[in-house]
This record gives C-alpha cells, sequence and structure tokens, in this order.
C-alpha cells in the first residue's frame, strides 16, 4: 500500500502527538484526594507509562494520604543525575532519599496517615522519572504465635511473613522483645517490614523492622503484628523472646547462618547475649574462637540452648585459659543456640556445614557430644557419632549427664584397627561419671530407645599415644560397665 501525503502528515502527527505524551515533563500538580482509595493508582506525570523529564530547577512537594486497612505501594522509575533527588516522608517519619547513586526501579512504601514526595532538580535538568502511586488492601492477621516465659523464644523467616501478617502474643503480665537476626547479606532491607502495636493490622502503626536491627521493639502491651509489603528477596529472619528473658542482658542480638558466619564480640564491663540461626539447617558447628586482649578474670563466653530463657541449659564454657587450639571444630546439633558474653573480646567463625574431616581426627582435640534433646526436648533423643583415626591414638569419653527412659541405653565403644572393642560403657540409668578409655582407631557413641525422652551429654578427649597410656593399656583390653538404676 502507498501512502499518499496526507495519509503521512497524519501518521507523523498521531505518532508525535504519542511520544508528547509518553514525555511530558513534571507538574506541580495537587494528586487528587478522591483516588487515594483501595484499588486506585496515580501516575506522574499523568497518563505517562515511561520516565519523563524532570524540569531545570524544579522543586515540588505531593502529598498523599493513605486510609486505615489499606497500603501504598510506590515505584520509582528513575536516572537521576547530578544533585537532583526525590525524598520521601511518611506518617511516621520515615524518610528516604532517592539520589543519581540509587537503584533505577525503587520500590517505598507507607500505611495509614499523610505523607509526602517531594522532588528537586538544579539547573541542568537532565534527570527523568516515573512515579507510581498504588494504593492496596492491607491484609488482616489470621496467623499468631503465643510466648511464655518459661519457654524458649521463637524466629521465623521474613519471606514467610511478605504480605502475610503474623502476631506475636505474650503471656499474661508479660511483653514480648521483636527483633532481628540478620542474614549478613548487604541486600537484605526492612524498610518494607511494617510494626503494628496490637493484635492485627488495624493497630496503631509505631514504624519498620529496620529501626530495630539491634535494638529490639517492646511493644506496649502484649501483642505485636508485622507484615512484610514487599517481594525482594530477604534472608534475614524476625526473632522474638519475651522481654524479661533478655533484661539481665546490656545488649541482644541475633544472626542468621546462611553458610558461614565470622566476626567480632565485644561486652567489656557487660554480659551480652547473641542467638544464632541456621538457615535451612538443623546443627551448627563452631570452627574458631580467639579471646582477644584480655585484662579481665571474669572473662568467658557461654554457650546455651535455644534463645536465652529460663529453660535454657548451659552446654559449654569457654575462657581465655582453655585449649581453643584442639576445642575445635564444636558442633551443636540444633538449628538455633545463643552465646552469653562477660566481659570479652571475642573472634568467632561458625557454619552450618559439617567441616571438611570433621569426623577424622589426625590429631589432638577435645570436645562434647549432645543428643539433640538434650539441647530441646522436642528433638530427638538419637544418636549415632562416631569419630575416627587413621593411627591408634587414645580416647578417652566420659558421660557428664545422662537420662534414659523405659528401654533406652547409651553405649560408647572404643574400637582397635581391626574393628573389636578395646573398651564399652553401656548406661541404662540416669548416673553420670560413666567412662570409656582405651587404645583404639575409632570410638562410637549410641543413644536409642523407643519412648524418646532421653538426653546426654558426652565429653571426648583424643590424643596421641605416650608411655603412660600406653603401660595402662597393654593391661586393658576389653572392659564393660553397665549401670542401672
Amino acid at each position: 500500500m502507498t501512502l499518499n501525503s496526507s495519509t503521512f502528515v497524519l501518521c507523523a502527527f498521531l505518532t508525535a502527538a504519542f511520544f508528547a505524551v509518553e514525555c511530558i515533563p513534571f507538574k506541580c500538580d495537587v494528586l487528587s484526594p478522591l483516588k487515594m482509595k483501595v484499588g486506585s493508582t496515580i501516575f506522574l506525570p499523568a497518563n505517562s507509562t515511561a520516565p519523563a523529564p524532570i524540569p531545570a530547577n524544579f522543586c515540588c512537594t505531593y502529598t498523599f494520604f493513605v486510609p486505615k486497612e489499606s497500603f501504598l505501594r510506590l515505584s520509582v522509575i528513575n536516572s537521576l543525575l547530578d544533585t537532583d533527588f526525590i525524598e520521601f516522608t511518611d506518617s511516621v517519619g520515615y524518610n528516604r532519599n532517592l539520589t543519581i547513586s540509587s537503584i533505577a526501579n525503587e520500590e517505598l512504601f507507607a500505611t495509614t496517615g499523610y505523607g509526602h514526595v517531594k522532588m528537586f532538580s538544579g539547573p541542568e535538568g537532565n534527570s527523568k522519572a516515573l512515579l507510581v502511586f498504588e494504593w492496596l488492601k492491607m491484609p488482616s492477621s489470621s496467623w499468631s504465635v503465643n510466648l511464655r516465659k518459661n519457654e524458649s523464644g521463637t524466629n521465623v523467616d521474613c519471606m514467610a511473613i511478605q504480605q502475610t501478617p503474623i502476631t506475636f502474643i505474650a503471656e499474661l503480665g508479660q511483653k514480648v522483645a521483636l527483633s532481628i537476626a540478620h542474614s549478613g547479606y548487604i541486600l537484605d532491607k526492612f524498610d518494607s517490614y511494617f510494626i503494628f502495636d496490637g493484635p492485627n493490622t488495624d493497630s496503631p502503626v509505631v514504624g519498620r523492622m529496620s529501626r530495630h536491627v539491634i535494638v529490639p521493639f517492646i511493644p506496649t502491651n502484649q501483642s505485636v503484628t508485622i507484615i512484610g509489603l514487599t517481594s525482594q528477596v530477604v534472608y534475614s529472619n524476625i526473632i522474638v523472646n519475651i522481654q524479661s528473658n533478655l533484661a539481665e542482658y546490656r545488649k541482644y542480638q541475633a544472626a542468621v547462618v546462611i553458610d558461614q558466619y565470622g566476626g567480632p564480640l565485644d561486652s567489656i564491663n557487660q554480659t551480652i547475649a547473641v542467638t544464632f540461626i541456621a538457615k535451612d539447617g538443623i546443627q551448627l558447628y563452631i570452627t574458631y574462637l580467639k579471646f582477644n586482649e584480655v585484662e579481665d578474670e571474669k572473662c568467658e563466653m557461654r554457650v546455651i540452648s535455644d534463645t536465652p530463657s529460663p529453660v535454657s541449659r548451659q552446654l559449654l564454657t569457654y575462657t581465655p585459659s582453655a585449649r581453643l587450639d584442639i576445642s575445635f571444630p564444636q558442633q551443636i546439633p540444633s538449628s538455633v543456640f545463643s552465646i552469653e558474653l562477660t566481659d570479652c573480646s571475642i573472634y568467632m567463625v561458625m557454619t552450618k556445614n559439617t567441616p571438611a574431616n570433621f569426623f577424622m581426627v589426625n590429631d589432638e582435640r577435645i570436645g562434647y557430644v549432645f543428643t539433640p534433646s538434650f539441647l530441646n526436648d522436642q528433638l530427638s533423643p538419637t544418636l549415632n557419632f562416631t569419630l575416627r583415626s587413621n593411627e591408634t591414638l587414645h580416647y578417652y569419653t566420659v558421660v557428664e549427664s545422662v537420662s534414659v527412659v523405659d528401654n533406652e541405653q547409651l553405649a560408647i565403644n572404643v574400637y582397635n584397627s581391626k574393628g573389636a572393642s578395646a573398651m564399652s560403657v553401656v548406661v541404662t540409668g540416669n548416673q553420670t561419671g560413666g567412662s570409656a578409655e582405651a587404645m583404639g582407631t575409632s570410638v562410637n557413641i549410641d543413644f536409642n530407645g523407643s519412648h524418646g525422652h532421653g538426653e546426654a551429654k558426652i565429653r571426648y578427649h583424643i590424643s596421641k599415644v605416650s608411655e603412660h597410656t600406653t603401660s595402662i593399656f597393654l593391661v586393658l583390653l576389653f572392659f564393660v560397665i553397665s549401670i542401672t538404676q
């Protein structure tokens, strides 16, 4: 088909008109209050679908309102240059400035109340932007978790509460303490995780989780509700405790271990607590611990089960005088544990992955073995733990704590290079102190039974052959101890 001149002019006019609509520059207009409701969308500039020029020397404040039971999502597509900026402020005083260093596509959120967006440009006039205001319905909370003083705290993946609010409720007379267990991932942001001081999302909004990465949020009453409005991937967790369970600590914080965690911790002239959470894991390993310059004789690090609470169990204690060079890696058979640090400065490394050759001992090592149930009575008591060596070593084990129920039993066997038992202990009661000590190439610690409520803690020390131990174990070839209630 051949276009005549009039048709060509008409097409050219329509094309120019289309692109003119696409590139309408910003005007300092008032946003329509009638459109500030659930289901409405406002584009700035009006009718634009792509970033439009921001005029030189432009300064305008656009006021918005978010009704109850709704929230605002503001999408800002921008290419800001020079000193130009876009400022966002919400009803609870949150402020965010977008500048030349901001990403090209930002999402900002606001809840009930008034807020504003301010745009400013310098004399160059090179920046572009598109603002899309969307009013959406705020979900109601149908997910609640109760917390009690004589129980451990709880944690929840940040991704699990995106668009799904959760309410934490403390028992009568108590309050919850809400904070972030940070993954250390630099892109984890918490500006879109909102806190409501009460049992639902229609309770007063008091801020965002970005203010409580270190200092916990304490509500005015028994309950607090939180929701993430973003769809951005976040690797951190929300962690919640009973406030009074943290009262003895000068500072409390938490961390999520995605793969490996390493960093300094300081508690000079104070006691702090830190909780560690294995992301999608079932256990953690402390692989390195160093005490920095220590002058206070009270300096110590205590490892306790789960989050701090009256039912937490002290698992391990480390001091600057301990044999730290042979004490790691140390397995903690739970996805959550905490440390208490008093008058110390340390550097610690841990991982959720089993260290290479963890079960192969080539040199001296001291450590502890726990049934998972020793840390948390909801976990399994079943344990089958074996350490091996390529040469004959001195294996020494001692039962520091044990509780057996019904037909459960704890068995410890040291085996020689031919697979024969060089020493054996079988515990069928609740007595501690039983030990298995022998020269061998492996030790197996086995706790089994069908009832499911038993627990045990065993200490081991594996070392090179010495003249003293050799003279003893040439005499002791096999020994069995059976302890009954």
